[in-house]
């Protein structure tokens, strides 16, 4: 019911604690195809996503009847906290249903950190988030 190929939308907002100071960051929307492949294991699937601007990451997924839920999985995303920007990298954990054998929405959460940039160089935090979603919609054959 899952395997198959997808078009993907991830969006969302995390905190980033910095010096005691918690900051809402909306994260860039990252869009691009998604892969479920199958992996010669029971309820076991292969879940890799390649976005728009050329980053792919994959994971371990389990499927339970209409239900999905991801292995861990260690990604770095580029993050704007207040006028400059960061990178955070965080542990995602996920977990989905699918509706009509066409649609998925993922709830992700994120904890990590944040290391800053620019003027930003020397900040680092904290990064916490449970509200990302990510909408898959099959491909048309």
């Amino acid at each position: 019911m899952f395997k198959g190929d997808y078009t993907y939308n991830t969006s969302g907002d995390i905190i980033v604690k910095t010096t005691g100071i918690s900051s809402p960051v909306k994260l860039f929307n990252s869009t691009g195809q998604m892969e479920i492949l199958d992996v010669d294991e029971d309820n076991r699937v292969m879940v890799v996503k390649r976005s728009l601007t050329g980053d792919v990451t994959s994971t371990y997924a389990t499927i339970d009847g209409d239900q999905i839920t991801f292995e861990p999985s260690t990604i770095t995303k580029a993050v704007t906290l207040l006028v400059e920007y960061g990178i955070v990298t965080v542990t995602c954990s996920a977990s989905g249903k699918i509706y009509g054998d066409k649609t998925i929405m993922i709830n992700e959460t994120y904890n990590g950190t944040f290391a800053g940039q620019g003027a930003f160089l020397n900040v680092s935090g904290t990064v916490s988030g449970d509200n990302i979603l990510t909408i898959a919609k099959r491909n048309e054959d």
